[in-house]
């Protein structure tokens, strides 16, 4: 029996815009893409690819801003 393909240990810094939409939001390749356009999925331009930042895609999808916390952190100071 097959184990099924998960995202793997440690989890890398990036991943394709395909594996963050079959893994975050349930999706084909084409939906990912559909979403990445949408700017559902946030997207790096490195060149001629589009990689997924996955510390930025894991805060949206716990309701989190990142950008948000820094500038409350500096503010509590």
């Amino acid at each position: 029996m097959r184990k099924p393909k998960g995202l793997p240990e440690p989890l890398p810094a990036t991943c394709s815009v395909p594996e963050a939409g079959a893994h975050f939001f349930g999706v084909d390749t084409p939906s990912a893409y559909r979403l990445a356009r949408r700017g559902i999925i946030p997207v790096l331009k490195t060149g001629t690819r589009n990689m997924v930042a996955l510390p930025r895609i894991l805060a949206a999808r716990l309701n989190h801003d990142p950008d948000q916390t820094a500038q409350t952190k500096k503010g509590a100071g």
